[in-house]
């Protein structure tokens, strides 16, 4: 059995323990989302430090690019030693992000495998948590929550991905549409929640904002 089947399996029991406690299965899925985010709110810290400190330090980035720019071993090596010298990892802000596909995808196989019947099987206006929500309201939250978790995200005023920063919300709205309403609605929970993470971290370490 692989990872993900194990994970799904995992998940699948982790909502119905949530369900045990308030029988909802909507409200069970966010309980089950606002756990995930708790336990992986060391990386989350770890990771938007991180990015803040890349930004920092952009300026002097350029300043080696200007210098090395037809020297690209150099570079490189100047480089390393900034980010050594300033205790920068580039990639710190990656590891949270990948953590969240295998969670992604161990949710989906465990919602298309779950049956959402019983008390509390509809959720607000979502009937079938199996089902992709058919009226498109948790797909336009998506898009928004994504937009806001751009806004409260470290970036470079210069950032080359700013024109399709821009477009994200689109795309993700539309990958989302196909989707079960539950894996939706732990979607869209699970993006307002690393907006609000990001949001107050920035905010009490003082770091700077896109």
């Amino acid at each position: 059995m692989n990872v993900i089947a194990v994970m799904a399996d995992w998940m699948a029991e982790a909502i119905k323990f949530f369900y045990s406690l308030y029988p909802n299965w909507g409200v069970a899925i966010i309980l089950l989302t606002v756990a995930i985010k708790l336990a992986l709110y060391p990386l989350t810290l770890q990771s938007i430090t991180s990015m803040a400190a890349v930004q920092k330090i952009q300026p002097r980035l350029k300043e080696l690019q200007k210098t090395y720019k037809d020297k690209p071993k150099e570079l490189q090596e100047k480089t390393m030693e900034l980010y050594k010298s300033e205790g920068v990892n580039p990639l710190g802000g990656c590891l949270p992000m990948l953590l969240q596909i295998p969670f992604f995808f161990a949710l989906f196989f465990a919602v298309k495998g779950m049956v959402f019947t019983g008390p509390g099987a509809t959720f607000l206006w979502i009937t079938n948590m199996a089902k992709p929500d058919p009226t498109y309201i948790l797909v336009a939250l998506i898009a928004l929550a994504t937009y806001w978790a751009q806004k409260t995200t470290p970036q470079a005023a210069d950032n080359p991905m700013q024109a399709m920063n821009v477009l994200m919300p689109a795309i993700i709205a539309v990958f989302s549409a196909p989707f079960p309403a539950g894996l939706q609605l732990y979607w869209f929970v699970q993006t307002i929640l690393s907006a609000a993470q990001q949001a107050y971290i920035i905010g009490k370490h003082g770091l700077k904002k896109a």
